[in-house]
């Protein structure tokens, strides 16, 4: 079994190599998913005027709707990896992403300001699963002259979807 498919470290060179279907398939899957972690973080902001006026809220009680995603996330990274080391870092990706759109979804429907922020809390820790999993997964499956390139991709999505994210939900 090659280093690339047991998801050791790739200490030999032989992982995914730039210009293979692998790699352009690992890292356009990279570049989504830095691109929805911080979208779905951040397509609450420009809410932020209407959430205070449907909620009667202050500026900064309505800016909870952002921060009780943000330190979750912070303080989730943290242990993201250790849950990945048990679990693998593909699925748990996967599920964590899964789990974001998710609870995304149902904050569209919760009825109330504080079931607002318990969703956006979940999102949070949700997201968790992406960013420092994120990098040790192309560190350890990507050829170690690809991986610059591959880790650059994931930044330019999270970047992307932090600014894309703000955007798509002030037109809507």
């Amino acid at each position: 079994m090659s280093t690339a498919s047991c998801g050791d470290s790739d200490i030999s060179g032989t992982g995914i190599a730039a210009g293979t279907p692998a790699y352009r398939g690992l890292t356009l899957a990279m570049l989504f998913a830095g691109f929805s972690t911080f979208s779905l973080l951040y397509s609450v902001q420009p809410l932020l005027p209407s959430f205070a006026a449907q909620f009667q809220l202050s500026a900064e009680a309505a800016s909870l709707a952002v921060s009780l995603a943000t330190g979750p996330l912070a303080i989730g990274i943290l242990f993201a990896g250790l849950v990945s080391d048990r679990l693998g870092r593909r699925p748990l990706m996967i599920a964590a992403m899964f789990a974001a759109g998710a609870l995304t979804l149902a904050t569209a429907l919760v009825p109330g300001w504080s079931g607002l922020l318990v969703l956006r809390f979940l999102t949070g820790l949700a997201l968790a699963g992406v960013p420092a999993v994120a990098m040790a997964y192309v560190a350890e499956e990507v050829d170690s002259a690809s991986v610059g390139g591959a880790m650059g991709l994931y930044i330019a999505g999270s970047a992307i979807g932090g600014m894309g994210g703000r955007l798509v939900a002030s037109l809507v």
